[in-house]
């Protein structure tokens, strides 16, 4: 009785759902309990459900055209309503995919699948907007860029992209939200080693910042004029500002420079008076002070000093 009961329960019961739907009904793992429907138009199927947890609630369904699937729906978390699609194209090959993340029945994340079923984007929308404010970008199945949208103003005004390894090779930052690219930080091995800025958007870089291994500032380079030549120089030890040099006359050449004590304050400042690439005046300052307690002067040209004026209490 035993087995004839399991056989008759084993066949699929064809039943009409409609005047022109037939539905199967199966158990497909025996348990007594059926767990998939498969439903058919003139014997062609069109759609299926199926308890894949077999906890008696469907939580996967597939909707067919002329006998292919075209779209299926999966609930993943067990709520009973789907949060995760998929969409076919003719051939059956994947090229969309859908996700609801936290369950409100919004679905804030597309996927997209090129021919060789390799993920291709990736579009995101992080505030629940119903737009998209995160875009990335894969290449052989690796993010290869992506793009934020952090102030969800409806475009972008940052770009990370990556390198083979899956580290970050360069970012790219719209601070004005001009649209236009005004910093570019770029990286070696994960870590930044160089950092270009655009100050007044004008398309040209004005500022460079290099970086150590470490990651702290190593050199500045600033005020850079239409054939990119610096026209303020900043040397760093280990982060700390070192030394300065500055053409302020704007030929081409450093006449001023500044050198720092361990604290940052000014030690020492170095003048090129007569424009001839060499100091030839110095001026000294105590730690903490900003105002010189010694000035030094050549005053005849031949680089050594003749002229001294030094504050009393020394």
């Amino acid at each position: 009785m035993r087995v004839v009961l399991a056989m008759l329960w084993l066949i699929a019961l064809c039943l009409p759902a409609s005047a022109a739907e037939v539905v199967q009904r199966f158990d497909t793992n025996g348990d007594g309990q059926i767990d998939q429907w498969e439903y058919y138009e003139a014997d062609v199927l069109t759609r299926l459900e199926k308890d894949r947890d077999y906890d008696a609630r469907v939580d996967h369904w597939v909707t067919y055209r002329d006998g292919k699937a075209v779209q299926a729906e999966f609930d993943t978390n067990g709520s009973g309503k789907a949060d995760q699609r998929e969409f076919y194209d003719a051939d059956g090959a994947l090229q969309r995919v859908t996700n609801d993340e936290d369950g409100d029945g919004t679905f804030e994340q597309q996927l997209f699948y090129g021919a060789d079923k390799q993920l291709e984007r990736l579009e995101k929308d992080t505030n629940g907007d119903g737009n998209p404010d995160q875009w990335q970008t894969f290449e052989q199945g690796k993010v290869a860029r992506i793009a934020l949208d952090q102030d969800f103003s409806g475009k972008p005004e940052q770009w990370q992209s990556f390198d083979p390894s899956g580290a970050t090779s360069l970012i790219e930052i719209d601070s004005t939200g001009n649209g236009k690219v005004d910093q570019w930080h770029r990286y070696t091995n994960g870590k930044v080693g160089q950092v270009d800025i655009d100050e007044d958007a004008d398309g040209k870089i004005d500022q460079i910042i290099h970086y150590d291994g470490e990651g702290r500032i190593a050199r500045v380079l600033q005020n850079l004029d239409a054939d990119g030549k610096p026209h303020a120089w900043m040397e760093y030890k280990e982060g700390v500002l070192a030394s300065s040099a500055f053409d302020t006359s704007n030929n081409g050449q450093a006449d001023q420079w500044h050198h720092y004590h361990a604290d940052g304050h000014v030690a020492r400042i170095e003048y090129d008076q007569n424009g001839d690439g060499r100091p030839d005046q110095w001026e000294h300052f105590k730690p903490g002070s900003d105002e010189p307690h010694k000035v030094e002067s050549d005053t005849t040209g031949d680089g050594k000093v003749d002229t001294v004026w030094e504050t009393s209490g020394r």
